[in-house]
């Protein structure tokens, strides 16, 4: 166990780098019907982007001016935020100063917050891109997040999990 949490931070940077990376290549929102309708990753992030529509056997593919869903805007921003804290987490320790490494600590416990918020916006990208895109409410219903922004947003939370298990076992070590 201990060297687990030795390595926790880098666990979970990779974890938010993984989740970063399925932000921004897979597809944001599809039709729900298991047709070829989808929106890109980088659509919902930035707006713009490309999408596929496919209706009755007709089938366009190309640039769109789609409008940005601001949860998943704030949860890439979070997830390259807390990827940077995590990374100095990792390499703080290394430098082998005590006051550095209660640094690390804090830093480690703001990359938790930052992971579990984005974890959490992005399961809420769906309805702001469709009301960002002024969709109607069937409309709305009728679309789903796409399967990498469910993992992103599973990997963020859990990556945040496993952040805060040596500040929490530590905190639990010195009540004794």
């Amino acid at each position: 166990m201990k060297k687990f949490l030795q390595f926790s931070g880098f666990i979970a940077l990779v974890l938010g780098l993984v989740a970063f990376i399925l932000l921004m290549a897979s597809h944001s929102v599809v039709y729900a019907d298991n047709t070829a309708n989808w929106y890109s990753g980088i659509s919902a992030v930035f707006g713009g982007g490309t999408a596929q529509v496919s209706i009755a056997g007709w089938s366009n593919s190309g640039s769109v001016n789609a409008k940005l869903a601001w949860p998943a805007l704030i949860g890439w921003i979070l997830i390259l935020v807390a990827m940077i804290i995590l990374l100095a987490g990792v390499v703080l320790p290394l430098l082998k100063v005590k006051a550095l490494e209660k640094f690390a600590g804090v830093l480690n416990l703001v990359a938790v917050a930052a992971l579990v918020t984005a974890g959490i916006l992005i399961f809420f990208t769906e309805p702001a891109f469709g009301a960002a895109n002024e969709w109607s409410e069937e409309s709305i219903k009728a679309w789903t997040l796409g399967g990498g922004y469910i993992a992103a947003g599973i990997l963020s939370i859990v990556g945040g999990a496993i952040a805060i298990l040596p500040a929490a076992i530590d905190f639990v070590g010195k009540k004794k």
